[in-house]
């Protein structure tokens, strides 16, 4: 490339520099005395080689707010000065002969003056610049023993009007300081969220060295100068420092710096708008409530929805927490009853996880400080951002957030609904910092209905369609979510033939069911077609048990102040039909029945077990539902016998929701002796099952196995073994499926129900519970 070329790409490039200089973000008429200012505490100690070598861009930046403060001039005699000093110490020698004309500036034309022009020049290799003033002040670099930079900087700058001697001893005047320390631009933070005028600067001087290239180039090859340098440059002690940028401190509570000191560059548009809005624009909305539901349809208490509204209509801040199981309609009644104040409602949804945007935390913390008169503020998916409890090998400890988020619900100014799945990590001294909370169940199934029936009003379809799909509702697992989700689905299938919507409409209900459930399937309800409560041979008859808690339904409804709870233990062999007499029961007051087993229950963490308890006795009542525990046995334990101290919180708490449960509890179990005698108490009803008798026996083949004849005295072999039971007979048709037909008669369906009894009698021996070769209960 020749020389002209070179020239003129430098002069292009400077005068793009200088546009983007005048443009900054930070830009004021005193800006150039701060920068100037860091120049100087910069490379206070440098010497004159390392700024010449290793960081031009320092040069570059002198030169340029030199020229915007006016200061050309003034330096021009500076340097004017000091070359005369030089050539006195004999360190500039003027040629003692003119030089030739080859011997020049190659960029600017101008000639040698000085035998070290030529070391002078190849020093200026990496300037952008070769006029005058940057030839001298080059020369007065390379040829000063020591560092001269600041001084300079300090003299043009900084130094009284009639001094032009160097001088490295800076004495601002009060304007100076003014100019240097100006917060102009970062003024809206201390009005919007009251950060100090010290908080407010290190901002600046962050925004600064991000948004202008060549400080961001001397920040990084004086790194630890700058470290070393910032309270100087702030105008602080270390001591203020340090305090400052403290985790507790509004500069990393608030997100703008984080924990490695890093700053958040978004705040660049804020700056630049002098608006702290931008710094949630990707979080914060303002969110719609205007198709909300009525507070009716919700299965929360009238007096918790009018705690809510009295909060949110009030004039103090609130924090209120909804949690519980995805998809039970926190959001919706979050949004109801911001709908009935009046009031502007924003969304705070944690979407940044999955973008690269961080310290959404400090974000939500900053929005808190800030008063916002007449709005209510929604923070959905709030689990990451409350966590103040962390899992780990030894246990359950605080989170590095936990101080942040309690101060952050101490200081809040706002009214906020938080919007949780889990609570189990959220730290006890978190949850009293919150004004109110509503736990949620899974969402009723007349909620989901009312749900479905509002979305599919408007679709053109028949009644009986909309009838029949709601009602389709009842043999899945769904959330509230993915019922309206459902019906979007349903509304954008070209379907004319409405039969053949309704088999659609099914699997798009049955695979959503899947993707939220896995193959976890919803607990049968009704009874087997071929149940028959003749072959039970259990201590009450079964239609009796269910007109006497009928009974005790209708006597609660008129003594509003008797206990009403109604509780039943079903104990006995497995097999025996406890499980399937529950349903039947159910299907008998048409209600619906939630089933607990242990693996639903039992958790490797403390306090689980006890959580999950509770939750299942209020999903039961919430949904007015029969509350069954199989194999409850585990939740029995004679506290007098446990070994830990688990096993007796468990039976403590087990008893304590027992009390308070004003709904049907039915528990079944095998072990009825090793019942705490507390828990035996509690229970209004004893049913045992026992192995079933002869007539039970006949009916039971004649369903199951009607090809086939056993003689009566077969049955009475059966009877005698003292351990048949339905469940056998389910168990024995399995199997035959597999057998030959041919292999298959009354002889092999007697040897093979023989055979299943010996195997429970060994079994129950093997488990050390042999009674003389039978099996039963000793009570």
């Amino acid at each position: 490339m020749g020389r002209d070329a070179v020239a003129d790409m430098r002069r292009r490039r400077l005068r793009r520099l200088k546009k983007m200089n005048n443009s900054s973000i930070t830009y004021t008429k005193d800006e150039p005395y701060a920068i100037c200012f860091y120049l100087y505490n910069l490379f206070e100690e440098k010497s004159n080689s390392n700024v010449i070598n290793d960081n031009d861009e320092a040069i570059k930046v002198f030169l340029e707010h030199t020229e915007n403060l006016n200061k050309t001039e003034r330096l021009k005699v500076v340097l004017k000065k000091e070359i005369h000093n030089l050539e006195k110490q004999n360190k500039l020698k003027r040629f003692t002969t003119p030089p030739s004309e080859e011997m020049c500036f190659e960029d600017a034309d101008i000639p040698y003056e000085y035998e070290q022009d030529k070391k002078v020049e190849r020093a200026m290799r990496h300037s952008d610049r070769a006029d005058e003033i940057t030839i001298d002040l080059h020369r007065v670099l390379y040829c000063s023993e020591k560092p001269v930079f600041s001084s300079i900087i300090n003299t043009v700058i900084f130094g009284k009007e009639d001094d032009i001697s160097l001088s490295s001893s800076m004495n601002l005047s009060k304007k100076q300081k003014e100019a240097v320390f100006d917060v102009s631009k970062t003024r809206f933070l201390i009005d919007n969220v009251n950060l100090s005028e010290n908080e407010a600067r290190y901002i600046l001087l962050e925004c600064r060295l991000d948004t202008n290239e060549d400080l961001r180039c001397l920040s990084r090859s004086c790194q630890n100068e700058l470290h070393n340098s910032i309270p100087e440059l702030l105008g602080i002690t270390k001591k203020e420092l340090t305090y400052m940028l403290r985790s507790d401190q509004k500069l990393k509570s608030f997100g703008f710096i984080d924990d490695e000191g890093n700053y958040d560059s978004s705040l660049n548009e804020c700056i630049e708008s002098q608006s702290i809005e931008p710094y949630f624009s990707d979080l914060l909305k303002t969110f719609d409530c205007s198709n909300a539901y009525s507070l009716n349809s919700f299965s929360v208490k009238q007096e918790s929805l009018e705690i809510c509204s009295d909060l949110l209509n009030g004039k103090n801040p609130v924090s209120i927490l909804f949690y519980g199981k995805p998809g039970s309609g926190k959001t919706e009644l979050a949004k109801s009853l911001c709908r009935q104040t009046g009031k502007q409602i924003y969304i705070f949804k944690n979407e940044a996880e999955t973008n690269e945007r961080s310290n959404v935390l400090g974000r939500l913390v900053c929005l808190l400080s800030m008063e916002r008169k007449d709005s209510i503020l929604i923070v959905d998916e709030a689990d990451s951002l409350l966590r103040t409890m962390d899992f780990s090998f030894f246990g359950m400890s605080p989170s590095k957030t936990k101080g942040t988020v309690n101060k952050m619900l101490e200081n809040n100014r706002d009214k906020v609904i938080y919007i949780i799945n889990h609570q189990h990590q959220i730290d006890d001294s978190t949850r009293r910092r919150f004004t109110f909370s509503i736990r949620f169940e899974a969402m009723p199934k007349t909620m989901m209905k009312n749900i479905a029936e509002q979305k599919l009003k408007d679709m053109d379809i028949t009644e009986n369609t909309k009838a029949e799909l709601v009602s389709m509702l009842d043999k899945y697992h769904l959330t509230g979510q993915s019922v309206e989700n459902i019906v979007k689905t349903i509304d954008a299938m070209e379907c004319k033939d409405e039969d053949t919507l309704l088999k659609k409409a099914d699997i798009v209900m049955k695979e959503n069911s899947l993707l939220l459930n896995g193959k976890k399937k919803k607990m049968r309800d009704k009874v087997k077609a071929e149940y028959d409560l003749r072959v039970l041979n259990a201590s009450m008859d079964p239609n009796e048990i269910v007109s006497m808690v009928q009974n005790a339904a209708k006597y609660a409804e008129k003594n509003k102040n008797t206990e009403n709870g109604i509780r039943m233990l079903f104990y006995g062999l497995s097999g025996t039909g406890k499980t399937e007499l529950a349903r039947y029961i159910a299907e008998q007051l048409g209600k619906e029945i939630i089933l607990r087993r242990p693996s639903d229950i039992l958790s490797p963490y403390v306090g689980q077990d006890e959580q999950h308890i509770r939750e299942a006795f209020e999903e039961a009542e919430q949904n007015d539902a029969i509350l069954l525990f199989d194999e409850a046995d585990t939740f029995f334990y004679d506290r007098n016998q446990a070994q830990r101290t688990w096993e007796r919180s468990l039976v403590n708490e087990f008893l304590t929701q027992m009390e308070e449960f004003t709904g049907i509890l039915i528990c079944t179990t095998n072990l009825r002796n090793i019942m705490d005698p507390a828990m035996q108490r509690r229970f209004h009803m004893f049913v045992e099952f026992k192995p079933m008798k002869f007539d039970g026996i006949k009916i039971m083949l004649e369903k199951y196995f009607p090809s086939f004849h056993l003689s009566n005295k077969e049955i009475e072999e059966l009877e005698d073994c003292e351990s048949v039971t339905p469940g056998d007979f389910g168990a024995l048709s399995s199997r035959i499926r597999f057998m030959n037909p041919d292999d298959v008669n009354s002889a092999y369906i007697l040897d093979e129900l023989k055979k299943l009894q010996e195997e429970k009698k060994k079994q129950w021996k093997d488990e050390g519970n042999s009674n003389n070769g039978k099996i039963g209960f000793v009570v």
